[in-house]
């Protein structure tokens, strides 16, 4: 299965948390057999900082510190066309 043609569909809901959280984001991936939703991306920003995005992740304490653990492995092409979705998002929201 090609990268290129999976569709990739963002409902994304800014919200007011604790920062640096900025917004929550379904992605749906759109394959010609059916489509996955991932659920709870996150858009993150600190004040005059650009926006970074993250897939689903689990937050886990390791030898006292916490850390992150990933929920879902996609290609590496695949997981920069859903960042740069989501962030396209987010800042067209912001912009409204």
């Amino acid at each position: 299965m090609s990268d290129w043609k999976t569709e990739v569909k963002i409902d994304l809901s800014k919200i007011d948390a604790k920062p640096p959280l900025r917004a929550l984001a379904d992605v749906t991936l759109r394959f010609t057999e059916g489509e996955v939703t991932l659920r709870r991306c996150a858009v993150f920003q600190k004040a005059g900082e650009p926006a970074w995005a993250t897939l689903p992740r689990l937050p886990i304490e390791k030898n006292g510190k916490k850390q992150f653990v990933p929920l879902i492995d996609i290609s590496r092409e695949l997981k920069k066309r859903v960042v740069n979705a989501l962030l396209a998002e987010y800042r067209r929201k912001s912009d409204e």
